[in-house]
């Protein structure tokens, strides 16, 4: 935070001056490089906002954490440092503990577009969502979920087994994935997205839990990577498509703030249906680079079905022990109306990966009922 504020009065452009009237650029951040998928979204709202506004909402895009590092993003919004942009929620569980404390969901609904909406709609609905986003000041919208993560690994031998699992350094961010890692035997180490390709390189990690369009969409860990293997730990969902500085937010007309609801929307369908038809893609090219894919064995599969089974982990435990959240049960229980509706719409669909029928399906059952005349407006 103290980073965050220091640029805030570097930069000189407060938000009491960054008014709905104002035809300025505004600061849009991302810790991702443009090519990946969270900044191809945030450059696209950034494109339509500017466009449909006629110039009144333009923003300089910060890449590649230019601005702040990757587990920054969500203070300098909050903090004015940026108007806008992504968080990947992962990265800061002390300020985002209740996205955190969902992250286990992903085992229990497995396709990735139906738990990638239930998150989204959950967090633009729920009480407690929306309150702890306000803690943040800053305004959520959208969502999605990337594929299953596989193992992207630089090690001599590909990764099948529980013995060769034995105290190997994973990449993964926190949440479930993390847990897991550790239950199994191996360290859960927390590297930025960005930062993967040297850590693989370097051996800082033996293995990547990411998805696998890192291989060759997203990044080129095929370059560093010896195998690929299968693991299907869950994806990652939980974090907005994209965030707004809530004083920034309320500063803005009520026809800006219909656009900007309506333009996140449809990138939230664009990201969603990004990673869909992405993962294959790379699988494949990846295949045909040389990259050896293996599935993990009967042994290390059935270890991880016994700790779904065992509660998730112990979800619940883990959710008041690590996210301070008193009542779990209750906690859930609000996120499973979102989940199992989401299911039934996402498996109701002709093609979930048409971006129209998808947008559709968002503007009906997601944004229908924000008012963007009230919408985090007190």
């Amino acid at each position: 935070m103290n980073t965050a504020r220091q640029l805030l009065m570097v930069t000189a452009i407060g938000l009491g001056s960054a008014t709905a009237a104002s035809a300025q650029d505004y600061r849009m951040t991302t810790y991702a490089p443009p090519n990946e998928a969270a900044s191809i979204h945030q450059t696209y709202i950034a494109e339509q906002l500017c466009e449909r506004t006629g110039g009144e909402l333009c923003f300089e895009i910060f890449y590649a954490s230019s601005l702040v590092p990757a587990a920054g993003q969500l203070a300098a919004i909050g903090d004015g440092v940026a108007h806008a942009g992504f968080q990947a929620a992962g990265y800061i569980p002390s300020e985002l503990p209740l996205n955190n404390a969902l992250t286990a969901y992903g085992f229990l609904e497995t396709n990735a577009t139906a738990i990638g909406m239930a998150f989204a709609d959950w967090g633009m609905h729920n009480e407690r969502a929306l309150a702890q986003y306000e803690e943040n000041n800053v305004v959520p919208f959208g969502g999605f979920s990337t594929p299953v993560y596989p193992f992207i690994c630089n090690t001599p031998d590909p990764i099948t087994s529980l013995d060769q699992f034995q105290g190997l350094k994973v990449r993964f961010p926190g949440g479930a994935n993390a847990l897991l890692t550790e239950h199994l035997g191996g360290v859960a180490v927390n590297v930025p997205g960005n930062e993967l390709y040297q850590a693989l390189q370097t051996g800082v990690i033996d293995c990547a839990g990411i998805l696998a369009g890192f291989l060759n969409i997203d990044n080129s860990l095929q370059e560093v990577a010896t195998s690929v293997t299968l693991a299907n730990f869950t994806g990652s969902y939980n974090s907005a498509v994209h965030l707004a500085n809530l004083d920034f937010w309320r500063g803005l007309t009520d026809e800006q703030r219909a656009i900007y609801l309506e333009v996140t929307a449809r990138a939230s369908a664009m990201m969603q249906i990004h990673f869909n038809t992405n993962n294959d893609q790379a699988i494949e090219t990846a295949r045909e680079y040389g990259i050896e894919f293996v599935e993990l064995d009967d042994e290390f599969q059935a270890a991880v079905q016994e700790w779904v089974d065992n509660g998730v982990g112990d979800m619940a435990g883990i959710a008041t022990e690590v996210y301070g959240i008193q009542d779990p049960e209750a906690f859930f229980a609000e996120f499973q109306p979102y989940v199992d509706e989401w299911h039934e719409l996402i498996n109701s669909m002709t093609d979930v990966n048409d971006v129209d029928e998808l947008t559709a399906l968002i503007e009906e059952h997601m944004y229908g009922d924000l008012d963007p005349s009230t919408y985090m407006m007190e």
